[in-house]
């Protein structure tokens, strides 16, 4: 046989080799990391031992810590931080959440809040803080939330701690953040309260009685600017205004006393 011919049996049969030596190696590779991370799942080398929670202004790092407690001694490999963010979030307060693992033995979480934005009065005079999501954050009692806009429910509804108001009423609630703020409505007398229906429609009630009848929040910047003329208006003659109703922006009808 040609020697060449040998050498390169020879070179293919190396080769052969070295490619199932490799092929092996990997394999044990993968199953000693296999066997490892199922000891060290069920060893205590990884288990938690501190909870670190960032304080809110509504949750004290205790609180958070304490919520999380049941994750103490669990191993941070077993553990399933999607849970415990679920956990987390199903708290009123809770807008946001994150749960890292910081190995070798602590939980990280972090947390936004909610902030109120406004009371809510049902029936019978109960009142509820509410975040701008019209997430129900909690029942509260006077003073508590005495410098918030007081929104009152109309129609039949039963506040729930932690759950959403209707969504006709969450997409009202943006009528807060206008007489709030700049621009729309600035001029107008202060408000008392606002009524809002469980429809959505508006009504805002001024402090001298008048109301302000917004109907659907939809376009509502121009509905106060509208208004705010008007009331300037009757207030320089010297008139008392029963109701603007702005339902239908292009017939606004005055109620004058």
């Amino acid at each position: 046989m040609d020697e060449r011919i040998r050498d390169r049996r020879r070179s293919v049969i190396r080769q052969q080799g070295r490619r199932r030596a490799g092929f092996v190696f990997v394999i044990v590779l993968v199953i000693a990391a296999a066997v490892l991370f199922l000891w060290l799942r069920s060893s205590d080398v990884f288990a938690v031992k501190r909870v670190v929670a960032t304080a809110g202004q509504y949750l004290t790092e205790e609180q958070i810590a304490g919520l999380a407690g049941g994750a103490l001694g669990e191993n941070l490999l077993k553990l399933s931080t999607a849970e415990l963010k679920e956990g987390l979030l199903s708290l009123p307060y809770v807008c946001s959440a994150e749960v890292h693992r910081r190995f070798p033995d602590t939980l990280d979480i972090r947390l936004v809040e909610h902030e109120p934005v406004a009371r809510l009065q049902g029936k019978g005079g109960s009142t509820w803080l509410i975040a701008g999501n019209g997430r129900i954050l909690e029942k509260v009692n006077a003073p508590r939330g005495a410098g918030l806009p007081l929104i009152v429910a109309a129609g039949s509804i039963t506040p729930v701690v932690g759950e959403m108001l209707p969504a006709a009423m969450v997409d009202a609630l943006g009528v807060v953040d206008l007489l709030a703020a700049e621009g729309a409505g600035r001029g107008l007398p202060a408000v008392d309260h606002i009524v809002i229906s469980t429809a959505g429609r508006i009504v805002a009630v001024l402090k001298e009685g008048a109301e302000l009848r917004l109907g659907e929040p939809v376009g509502l910047q121009q509905k106060l600017m509208v208004a705010e003329d008007i009331v300037e208006q009757y207030l320089r003659e010297g008139e008392r205004i029963q109701y603007v109703d702005l339902t239908v922006p292009e017939r606004v009808a005055v109620k004058a006393e």
